[in-house]
């Protein structure tokens, strides 16, 4: 799990489009995002976080906590991303 969690991170930093710091800390892979509406963005943070992991880990076999929170303010939003059926 540890080591899906760096790659993710890896991943991620290279190539998610909103600004932001991506770590993994406590089994949870964390993007702190800065400079966005958090509410109105969400959305599509996490739709693009889902569409990298399901490219580059289409068959992964752990399920993937993410958190991602807001650098400076009060929102945060955690979720989780299954592994695929079947594994």
């Amino acid at each position: 799990m540890k080591k899906l969690r760096s790659k993710v991170v890896k991943a991620l930093k290279k190539e998610f489009t909103f600004e932001c710091t991506i770590s993994s800390r406590m089994n949870q892979v964390i993007l702190y995002v800065s400079n966005i509406d958090f509410e109105q963005h969400l959305g599509k943070l996490i739709q693009q976080t889902q569409q990298i992991i399901d490219k580059h880990f289409p068959q992964r076999e752990d399920n993937l906590c993410l958190v991602i929170r807001e650098i400076g303010g009060g929102h945060q939003n955690i979720f989780k991303i299954w592994k695929p059926a079947g594994y």
